[in-house]
């Protein structure tokens, strides 16, 4: 379609089909959150590498959506949810491929793939939110949409890990239905009504790259975002380790392992989301973002330095209420600073930026860890997330960011 959609009926019709999106893609999701790991840990004993891709997937993902915004924009035939359908529809297939591999590394590419693919409607779905919501009511009903995708995460984590720890070569029929899930969330996407990108987006990938330097308020928020990414990402595929292993860690089973990555964080994440997609639109974002760094801290900290059972579910905890409420933000942010017709173009920016830091966080995790211990790498971790908190205060008063 060629126009921009802000009637109602278009905002409701949008509204159904991002929801039943949201709560069929919740397998695929609880997939790379955890259960991707616990599969090559369990089952393959992947060494580091593998782990490290494994985690790192849905960040290469994040930083090919600049490539597939530009190449959508290109085109002048097809509507952006045209393209999301047949992404998730390669993610459905791919899934069910990984069912047939034998050994370790077709299994990680086929599953890494899944991923990869299943990141790339992210800006696409950004120009669908600019064009079809009203900017009062972005906020809440896409904190609604996630908090579906939430709790389809969380029962499907769960489940999963239950069946898994009845006998680990389930893992085969939960794939099948991770599979089965991701085609209702390719049919899902071909009724979500889109547009055609305009010429904006037509730049090439270098083109668009070149405006993180020159738009310099933009650059310099997506540099103390990264600090804080990388300042917690790193730690990502250590929690599921620290969770799991006898020697150093706490030598958790399946269950209790989605318990702690999945189920508690998005417990606190749908809580979160649906308070922050409440007051998106009431606040300075990044006063948000600075309450969300203070939970990314707490959460770091408690987790790495205690063994006890309920206070590594208190840092969780936090951990899921940091993420909610930051995730609401990272997803709307760019609609509070430029124009309409450029939110695909800079999300597409953001996104690429954050699967960047994304692939190199689990990499530069591991290799700190060869020179510090668990805790120590904590306080540094923290220290990240505090100095990317004075970054976001100095740019807290810039006109440009101080609208609410």
């Amino acid at each position: 379609m060629g126009k921009a959609f802000s009637n109602a009926e278009v905002a409701k019709k949008t509204f159904f089909f991002d929801n039943w999106r949201c709560f069929c893609s919740g397998p695929m999701d609880s997939l790379t959150e955890n259960l991707a790991l616990v599969i090559v840990l369990r089952v393959f004993q992947a060494p580091n590498w593998i782990k490290s891709l494994i985690f790192a997937s849905s960040f290469v993902g994040n930083f090919f959506t600049a490539l597939t915004q530009s190449l959508v924009a290109g085109q002048r035939r097809h509507g952006t949810m045209d393209f999301s359908t047949i992404h998730w529809f390669i993610v459905s297939l791919l899934v069910f491929a990984s069912t047939w591999a034998t050994s370790v590394v077709p299994f990680s590419l086929l599953i890494s793939l899944a991923i990869i693919f299943s990141k790339q409607p992210i800006p696409l779905m950004e120009d669908v939110y600019g064009q079809n919501y009203s900017p009062q009511e972005r906020g809440s009903r896409l904190a609604i949409t996630l908090n579906l995708l939430l709790l389809s995460t969380i029962i499907f984590g769960q489940t999963g890990g239950k069946l898994m720890d009845l006998n680990l070569q389930n893992y085969k029929p939960v794939l099948l239905f991770v599979s089965l899930a991701a085609m209702g969330t390719a049919l899902s996407f071909s009724k979500i009504p889109s547009r055609i990108l305009p010429a904006e987006g037509k730049k090439s990938v270098v083109s668009n790259i070149k405006i993180i330097f020159t738009d310099k308020q933009f650059g310099m928020a997506l540099l103390w975002w990264s600090l804080s990414g990388i300042g917690m990402q790193m730690m990502g595929p250590l929690r599921t380790e620290y969770l799991m292993d006898n020697a150093y860690g706490m030598g958790a089973s399946n269950t209790f392992t989605i318990l702690l990555s999945i189920t508690i964080p998005m417990g606190f994440r749908i809580l979160s989301t649906f308070v922050c997609g409440q007051i998106f639109h009431r606040f300075n974002f990044i006063a948000i973002k600075l309450m969300v760094n203070i939970f990314l801290m707490a959460s770091v900290l408690l987790f790495f330095n205690t063994k006890t059972k309920f206070l590594v579910a208190l840092a969780s905890a936090c951990a899921g209420i940091a993420r909610g409420g930051g995730e609401i933000i990272w997803c709307l942010w760019i609609t509070k600073i430029v124009p309409k017709e450029k939110f695909s173009l800079y999300m597409g920016l953001n996104v690429a930026v954050t699967g960047l830091r994304g692939l190199l966080s689990p990499f530069i995790g591991y290799g700190i860890h060869r020179y510090l211990s668990l805790s120590q790498m904590s306080y540094f971790s923290a220290t990240l997330v505090l100095i990317s908190s004075f970054g976001f205060f100095s740019l807290i008063k810039h006109p440009r960011f101080a609208s609410i």
